[in-house]
């Protein structure tokens, strides 16, 4: 029984070993790949880990570059592999900070405490792709010593489907606190929030194309099915219904828009412009006789036709193209 033991454990040793080795090489080749498609991809001292359960690939640093497009992201030590016995969910984690560039954005740098995500593999595209950050903190590289930041956030959460059709996006977050830089001196408390939306068409949104990265919703339709944004003292408003974006970047939709606990809104609204007092108080005065949902929150339909937005009669301003 012993001698069988030793013979199982050799075997399953040298087996690890040859996948790992094998894996190894087809991360540097695929690495050598992308240079010839105009991308330039780096991993600091490629190797592997994770044995006797995991095949891991690890890089101390990793770069990515693609001059053509404008694209760049240089981050800290990245391990990514699957389990033995799940080869096909991958899991990632990579240590702060990440430098990113993306045509359209001021050059970002964003740290964390940790930063997580998983990917099931389901040829040829992924099924399944979600995202967990602590403590983002996210900041404009305005020198190569120094950032000024834009914005915290405690805990963030995302997940995508569907990448072969209709793609479906949840995204979740608490304690996003925004900076003197992005707000100025109006006082914004800590903000939550949530949503969930459909995209019509995957494939063309991951296309490679020239310009700004927002760009890459022209053409597209879907749906906001929920997206929600909540105050500490219980206030939140909530936004869900249909969407179309053309070739230009117009937008068109129908949006209902709820709004729970108007009063702790208003309270924040005045904290925030103190000048318009009056101005909040009529709002909250008119939302009192607005039809209510099911819940008792006011609601209003928030019309999109050619970029302008109007509620009823009343136009609400254009949004601008994207």
């Amino acid at each position: 029984m012993t001698a069988g033991v030793l013979a199982a454990v050799i075997a399953y040793t040298a087996g690890w070993f040859y996948l790992a080795d094998k894996l190894e090489d087809r991360a540097k080749s695929n690495l050598a790949g992308l240079g010839a498609k105009g991308i330039s991809a780096n991993c600091e001292n490629l190797h592997t880990s994770g044995y006797p359960f995991r095949i891991d690939i690890v890089c101390d640093s990793i770069s990515w570059r693609r001059p053509n497009a404008g694209i760049s992201f240089l981050a800290g030590r990245i391990s990514s592999g699957s389990p033995v016995y799940a080869p096909r969910s991958l899991t990632n984690e990579i240590t702060s900070p990440a430098f990113v560039g993306i045509p359209g954005l001021l050059p970002l740098e964003l740290r964390w405490d940790k930063l997580t995500s998983s990917t099931e593999l389901i040829r040829p595209v992924p099924s399944r792709i979600s995202t967990t950050a602590k403590g983002l903190r996210i900041g404009v590289r305005t020198q190569t010593t120094s950032a000024t930041p834009l914005a915290e956030i405690d805990n963030l959460q995302f997940e995508a489907n569907g990448f072969n059709g209709p793609m479906q996006t949840t995204l979740k977050f608490d304690g996003l606190k925004l900076s003197e830089a992005t707000v100025g001196d109006t006082p914004v408390p800590p903000l939550s929030g949530s949503a969930n939306m459909q995209l019509s068409d995957a494939a063309a949104l991951f296309q490679p194309r020239p310009g700004a990265i927002e760009e890459r919703l022209r053409g597209q339709s879907g749906e906001i099915r929920q997206a929600t944004l909540s105050l500490p003292s219980g206030g939140s408003l909530t936004l869900s219904g249909p969407f179309s974006v053309d070739e230009q970047g117009v937008i068109d939709g129908t949006f209902r828009m709820s709004l729970t606990n108007p009063s702790a809104l208003a309270e924040a609204a005045r904290a925030a412009f103190p000048d318009q007092e009056r101005n909040i108080s009529t709002i909250l005065f008119a939302l009192s006789a607005m039809p209510k949902d099911e819940n008792g929150a006011p609601t209003i339909t928030v019309d999109v036709m050619r970029g302008k937005a109007r509620a009823g009669f009343i136009p609400l301003g254009t949004l601008p193209a994207l």
